[in-house]
């Protein structure tokens, strides 16, 4: 028999957007301590890489990136310039957006 493939609920999307983390910790950048995301705003994506739905104040820059034959945001510590990672549209989050982060470039901050 085959199984139909289930939506989430909007219960279970929420849950994707449940902090991993208590609310008061922050990542930070590895280069330099500059904290940009709170874990507040941190989700699963199913992705495999950390995921933010929204940057701490003006921590984060963005630059439009037009290379390889495709286009994308990347996202740059605004403190030493450090690649982070991507931003990509997203409707699951509260923000319409998914900060897709590469792991080594954020630690907890207390870990910094």
């Amino acid at each position: 028999m085959q199984r139909k493939r289930e939506r989430k609920t909007r219960n279970e999307q929420q849950e994707m957007l449940t902090p991993a983390a208590p609310a008061q910790e922050t990542y930070a950048c590895t280069n330099c301590g500059n904290e940009l995301f709170s874990a507040a705003a941190k989700f699963d994506s199913g992705t495999g890489f950390p995921s933010f739905w929204q940057h701490i104040d003006d921590h984060v820059k963005q630059q439009f990136l037009d290379t390889y034959g495709r286009e994308r945001i990347q996202l740059l510590c605004s403190s030493c310039g450090q690649h982070l990672g991507h931003l990509f549209p997203n409707k699951k989050t509260p923000t319409g957006v998914r900060y897709c982060i590469n792991k080594e470039a954020i630690a907890i901050s207390e870990e910094v």
